[in-house]
């Protein structure tokens, strides 16, 4: 009895990784059993194989039980398939490198992701979410900068959807701000230069808090209104209604060009090309940005400052100068 129990549930297992595009006949899924339960009990050979009688009856009973949808193929040489994978092979492959990227994860939660995007895709799926898995191993453990983000991630999502305010701590940046306690009314969960942000509205003006930074997060009862007129696009674009826009000029290195496009988007960049100056053995290039002047865009020029000159304006260029040299005070 508990033999055949769990070749049911390693039967189950494998039809659940199955897809239309990769459907598995109950001669695929006998052999999957099989050796599944030699992985397990390699030492305790089953009592006798999965046949394949069981295996067409046991799929008869899931579909009838409504668990999942187990489908056969139109051709039916080909087998069974499960019709509820929510994510494409394509679909896992772009989540599984956002997350692969994130900055503002651990080792661990991109594990953990991984594992639960693993479950809801095909074969050919899990086998590209394979490799971004063995990218992690391979580069190891790096040293902890922040606590994990998921915890502080589902308790924002709570406060978003039951319309609360949230009370957190905001830790020292390593750049310009100081700590301090914040309470502010959540809308949305972004991602910008790899890392996770909260935007949120703070007496009546919408910020970007860093989640790696967020510590003590608390719902509060105090409930707000989300702003229906408040547009996502607009504010990851940088722009914000009623700020003048700027034309932003910057240098940087060949190899930064993938950085600069990814952050502003083609819409905004209106000139890009080389500068025709050589570098530590590196082409420099020149590009112009349509922008507003926000806290953000100055969190990523401080952030690469190392590589990114600003050429003009000049109220930007001493606004910069100013932010790092606070910075440099506090060394």
């Amino acid at each position: 009895m508990a033999d055949n129990f769990i070749k049911h549930i390693l039967m189950v297992e494998s039809l659940k990784k199955s897809s239309h595009e990769a459907p598995k006949t109950a001669k695929q899924i006998q052999g999957e059993v099989e050796r599944r339960w030699k992985e397990f009990f390699p030492n305790e050979p089953a009592n006798k194989p999965m046949s394949l009688l069981t295996i067409h009856r046991q799929v008869k009973a899931i579909r009838a039980s409504g668990l999942y949808q187990i489908k056969n193929h139109e051709d039916n040489k080909r087998g069974y398939y499960n019709a509820e994978h929510v994510l494409s092979t394509a679909e896992a492959a772009i989540l599984s490198a956002a997350v692969y990227q994130m900055a503002s994860l651990t080792v661990d939660e991109k594990n953990k992701i991984l594992a639960r995007l693993k479950s809801a895709t095909d074969t050919d799926g899990s086998s590209i979410i394979y490799s971004f898995e063995r990218q992690i191993r391979l580069e190891g453990k790096p040293n902890g900068r922040h606590q994990p983000s998921l915890p502080k991630i589902k308790s924002i999502c709570r406060a978003i959807v039951e319309g609360k305010t949230i009370n957190f701590y905001l830790r020292q940046d390593s750049v310009v701000n100081d700590g301090q306690n914040v309470i502010a009314s959540p809308e949305f969960i972004i991602r910008k230069d790899n890392e996770l942000y909260l935007v949120a509205s703070v007496d009546g003006s919408q910020k970007d808090f860093k989640i790696a930074l967020m510590s003590n997060i608390e719902i509060r009862e105090e409930g707000f209104q989300s702003e229906k007129r408040f547009s996502l696009k607009r504010h990851l674009s940088g722009s914000v209604e009623g700020t003048p826009l700027i034309d932003l000029k910057l240098s940087f290195p060949e190899s930064f060009i993938e950085n600069v496009v990814e952050r502003f988007g083609l819409n905004q960049i209106i000139g890009l090309a080389p500068n025709g100056r050589v570098e530590g053995g590196e082409n420099q290039f020149r590009v112009t940005i349509r922008i507003g002047e926000n806290e953000g865009l100055y969190r990523w020029l401080r952030q690469h400052c190392n590589k990114v000159k600003v050429t003009c304006p000049d109220g930007v260029r001493d606004n910069l100068k100013e932010q790092l040299s606070k910075a440099l005070d506090r060394l």
